[in-house]
């Protein structure tokens, strides 16, 4: 079955790849079969119509960066795949759902168009979801060398803080995320920022301002699903730190209900074992 699910997401990759075209910055569209990166020029195989009486021929063309206006790829359907997988705790699959787009769009990462960015940005959260921190350590590194793109180097600042948050560095992380509230529009980004800033919260003991960041998912990025679990899991610890069991365990059985093969599902039973314990230490006779 999973040898199954893998070649039907390579195809799905394959078949989106190969739907490419060329937008220059003199207002042309140049239709190609395939691309590939040579230096600074992207190299195009593309039909050419030499006269109206003989047939069209192939030939590669380069086109530099500096004259490209964007590479006109179709989204990977492997994105949205990789993210319904992760929403159901399926994060090794989608793992190997994004690697075949991270790899083929990195020859790109740095043209105006690819998908590189999106798609490491996911894989990161991938492996973050899977324990994995080792191996996000350096895709973060790269996300912040290679990106050109003012929004991705945004992007790459929050994975930054992100992981400085996972390493306990809270009040160094948390001016990160309020730069990138002020200066980004790319809903992963925010949404990224707004749940690791309510996680540097709880930590600092700060929940009602950890509330504010976690219901900033379904408000304002309900379309980001990926991080919907660590929203609910953050407004149950939340309601916890503020002693309102009720609303705390409420989020938390419906964490477990809803996304019950997540990590943070697994991470909600053990928050409501503790609801339980302090429950009956506030109820034991004094």
């Amino acid at each position: 079955m999973k040898t199954l699910l893998t070649l039907v997401l390579s195809l799905a990759f394959i078949g989106v790849a190969l739907a490419q075209n060329i937008l220059l910055k003199d207002g042309r569209t140049i239709v190609v079969k395939s691309l590939r990166r040579q230096g600074d020029q992207i190299i195009a195989t593309q039909e050419v119509q030499t006269s109206p009486t003989t047939a069209p021929t192939t030939g590669e063309f380069g086109y530099p960066l500096s004259q490209i206006e964007k590479l006109d790829f179709p989204e990977p359907g492997a994105l949205k795949q990789a993210a319904e997988l992760l929403t159901v705790g399926r994060g090794t699959e989608a793992l190997a759902a994004l690697e075949p787009v991270v790899r083929y769009y990195e020859a790109f990462r740095d043209a105006p168009g690819s998908w590189w960015a999106d798609a490491t940005v996911l894989k990161l959260n991938t492996l973050v979801s899977l324990g994995k921190d080792a191996e996000a350590a350096p895709l973060i590194d790269q996300l912040s060398r290679f990106a050109t793109d003012p929004e991705i180097i945004l992007a790459a600042r929050v994975q930054q803080a992100a992981n400085a948050t996972r390493r306990g560095k809270f009040t160094e992380a948390v001016p990160v995320f309020e730069k990138a509230f002020k200066e980004a529009t790319r809903p992963d980004t925010l949404a990224t920022a707004a749940i690791y800033k309510g996680q540097c919260h709880l930590a600092l003991k700060e929940p009602g301002q950890a509330m504010v960041a976690f219901l900033q998912i379904p408000v304002f990025y309900p379309e980001q699903r990926v991080l919907i679990p660590a929203s609910i899991l953050g407004r149950g610890r939340a309601h916890f730190a503020m002693e309102d069991f009720e609303n705390a365990k409420k989020y938390l059985n419906e964490l477990i209900a809803t996304y019950g093969g997540t990590k943070e599902a697994a991470d909600a039973k053990t928050e409501l074992a503790m609801i339980e314990k302090r429950e009956k230490a506030l109820a034991a006779p004094k």
